[in-house]
């Protein structure tokens, strides 16, 4: 009896797997942006060979995102991918009973997508993963400063307040309403402070907070470490960034999850499972932070630039 039922379970789990390398999936993409690219490459790289994937490219563009979405909820997939943020929403607009999967969306939270046929991967690490690589970094620094926006990071914040007390870390925290409020904030911030950490904060980080950011810190010789490899090369100290590939690998094992079983974490966010470090040496040695070779061994991204602000980065490399 018990060699039928471990065939029984085997024919089961055979014609489950079947259907799901024979599953058809199709990713819309926001924009036609590298970071995006590496995450869509990673993502068809754990696939199963067979599976069918096809790919549709908004341009930017929501409403055609939404067109889009309409034609597939005619037609359905199997599941979606949706890769940044104008994809998603795209998704959430269109597509209700289809499973979708999103990554590369900043603040997911702030724009409602757990739903019930909705799951992703958060671009944030959590407070403890950052704080503790900040930790690792630098571990004479023990007063952190942020700067946030309350309706963007402000639970966030919280809970990073909580896990600096746990790690003997202090943080001092001030928040801003809008681009106005940083130069008040920074001047008042930096005396008290030994490094100031940039968060994933629309209203702080901006193409146009940044000259500042990283000329007042770099005069009181204090360092920044922050998500961003763009704002490392440009002068930042330090970074934990997301590698695109690692997340479009993780994006796959979450979709094959739930073509298998699709109530399988449903409604929620996944932490990414996978950071790497970014490091500027010319910074560190102009702030007289010495970084130990296996630090420096361990770094996905090391940068030297020509001086301590390099040139002006594309905005998308910032806040993917």
């Amino acid at each position: 009896m018990w060699l039928v039922s471990a065939l029984l379970v085997l024919l089961s789990f055979t014609t489950l797997w079947n259907r799901v390398e024979a599953a058809e999936i199709a990713i819309l993409k926001s924009a036609d942006l590298p970071y995006y690219n590496q995450a869509i490459l990673g993502f068809k790289a754990g696939l199963p060979p067979m599976m069918k994937v096809k790919e549709y490219n908004l341009d930017s563009q929501l409403t055609r995102g939404r067109e889009i979405g309409k034609s597939l909820r005619a037609s359905p997939p199997d599941l979606v991918l949706a890769v940044g943020l104008k994809a998603a929403i795209a998704a959430k607009l269109e597509i209700f009973d289809t499973p979708v999967v999103f990554c590369m969306v900043l603040n997911p939270d702030a724009h409602g997508l757990r739903t019930s046929n909705m799951t992703g991967i958060a671009v944030r690490a959590p407070p403890v993963t950052q704080l503790s690589a900040l930790h690792s970094l630098m571990p004479n620094r023990q007063r952190i400063g942020v700067l946030y926006d309350e309706e963007q990071t402000g639970a966030f914040v919280q809970e990073a307040i909580k896990v600096a007390t746990q790690q003997g870390l202090e943080l001092v925290s001030l928040t801003v309403r809008g681009q106005e409020d940083i130069p008040r904030a920074v001047s008042r911030l930096l005396p008290k402070i030994d490094v100031l950490w940039l968060i994933q904060d629309q209203v702080v980080v901006s193409e146009s907070s940044i000259p500042f950011l990283l000329e007042s810190t770099l005069n009181a010789k204090v360092p920044i470490f922050t998500f961003s490899s763009t704002l490392v090369q440009r002068g930042a100290l330090g970074a934990l960034v997301l590698d695109p590939w690692a997340v479009g690998q993780q994006a796959a094992r979450l979709s094959l999850a739930r073509l298998r079983d699709a109530n399988t974490s449903a409604s929620t966010i996944e932490a990414p499972e996978h950071s790497q470090w970014a490091l500027n040496l010319r910074s560190a040695e102009y702030l007289r932070i010495e970084l130990s070779p296996e630090q420096i061994r361990l770094a996905g991204h090391i940068f030297g630039v020509s001086g301590p602000i390099a040139q002006k980065p594309d905005a998308a490399d910032l806040i993917p």
